[in-house]
């Protein structure tokens, strides 16, 4: 346990300061952006997703090769140089929306050699344990994170809805970005504790040091994907990802913000609430899984979890009240474990063990491509909508559309046997 725990404790410290970043980021984006802001913030998301969809399966061939654990404290290293630089841009006066962008691609650059490691890693750690429940402790990790950043940047820029508004308001809003910048530095400084965790991993013999396929790269490569065309369950799952990634993920992201900014007329501290709410429900669901889930069909409780989740966005249509929004998008997020916690556990067991990173970076690569097709998709619509609804009018529009849609993408998982069979 003391293994899991490092990790445990690492991945909350940096993910908590990597909230800051992902929580303000679409919303100093859209400050900084001028015209056309809800396009310039899709392309600027799509960014930040763009590094998963055209290097991931390497790196996932990568971390089928190296010592995950070597590639993980690159991975944190080269994270916290590069989002310095957002601070030091607007200190020297260079700061812009392009610049954003940019930083944001290194960042998810670097994610990218992370993530599949980690993966990878985490049956080795787990040395016997029931992986379904240490997939679920790792989920509360991330929850937990995710929560302390969205509340953190919420008291941290705090609730004052008349300066916000007035900042959005009058086409300078150099206060709002100064606050949003400084807590950069933090962010940075929690990639160094992830990577004290990662040094101080004790690992059992052979762990994170994968034997070196005989293939090259590019082989290695083709060889996922062969793997899961092959396969009747990966193939539902990745193809409900896709689908239900591009109707979700943009209203999510960008679709949470206009609502804040436009819609209510708030500003970054409520968006900060608002994610605190999702994660808060997306906690409790957690819990839940991991108390009950044992016995639960696997393949089943993704479904049903993915109908739900996109079925929770539709009310957001009707909501005219901020305070009626923290309680609705909780009871979204409860669903969301329901979908990851099984999908995780059902590769970790279903793929040999010498392939988990490429199978797990070709569903990042999935999630993540679709996401970022979806985030410029809702950016654009904003931005069109905006002209006919007016922009209080287009972000409600946004979710209606995507909830319907990520609930029809869960029932087509129905259409595949050996996912809705899954155990």
């Amino acid at each position: 346990m003391r293994n899991l725990g490092l990790l445990w404790v690492g991945q909350f410290v940096s993910q908590a300061g990597d909230g800051f970043f992902q929580v303000t980021l679409p919303f100093l984006v859209l400050l900084l952006a001028g015209e056309d802001a809800g396009t310039k913030t899709g392309v600027v998301m799509l960014a930040n997703f763009l590094p998963f969809l055209v290097i991931g399966p390497f790196f996932g061939a990568l971390a089928d090769r190296m010592p995950q654990r070597r590639l993980m404290i690159a991975s944190d290293l080269a994270r916290g140089l590069v989002v310095l630089a957002v601070p030091a841009a607007f200190v020297l006066g260079r700061l812009s929306w392009p610049l954003v962008g940019a930083v944001s691609f290194f960042l998810a650059t670097a994610a990218t050699l992370f993530n599949p490691a980690r993966d990878a890693l985490l049956p080795r750690l787990a040395q016997g344990r029931v992986l379904l429940r240490v997939n679920a402790l790792f989920q509360t990790s991330s929850q937990l994170a995710l929560l302390a950043g969205a509340l953190g940047v919420g008291f941290l820029l705090g609730f004052d809805e008349t300066a916000a508004r007035e900042a959005i308001e009058s086409g300078d809003p150099g206060r709002e970005i100064a606050r949003i910048v400084r807590l950069y530095w933090v962010n940075a400084a929690t990639y160094g504790v992830s990577l004290a965790t990662l040094a101080f991993l004790a690992l059992p013999r052979g762990a994170g040091v994968p034997t070196p396929p005989a293939t090259r790269p590019w082989r290695d490569v083709h060889e996922g994907l062969a793997h899961a065309g092959r396969s009747g369950l990966l193939r539902g799952l990745l193809f409900i990802t896709a689908a239900d990634n591009f109707f979700i993920m943009g209203p999510a992201i960008i679709g949470a913000n206009l609502l804040v900014k436009d819609t209510f007329g708030l500003g970054p501290g409520h968006v900060g609430l608002l994610e605190g709410a999702l994660v808060a429900g997306w906690l409790l669901g957690t819990l839940v899984l991991y108390s009950f889930g044992r016995a639960w069909a696997k393949g089943r409780m993704l479904i049903a979890g993915m109908v739900l989740d996109g079925a929770t966005y539709v009310p957001f249509f009707w909501i005219d009240d901020y305070a009626l929004l923290l309680p609705t998008i909780a009871f979204h997020g409860f669903w969301i474990p329901f979908i990851q916690v099984p999908r995780t556990t059902l590769v970790q067991e279903r793929v040999p063990r010498e392939m988990l990173g490429r199978i797990f970076s070709l569903i990042n690569l999935t999630f993540v491509g679709f996401t970022a097709l979806s985030l410029l998709a809702t950016g654009w619509a904003g931005d069109a909508l905006a002209g006919p609804l007016g922009k209080s009018g287009a972000p409600p529009v946004l979710f209606l559309a995507g909830g319907l849609g990520g609930a029809l993408c869960g029932l087509l998982g129905l259409a595949f046997r050996d996912l809705r069979g899954a155990r």
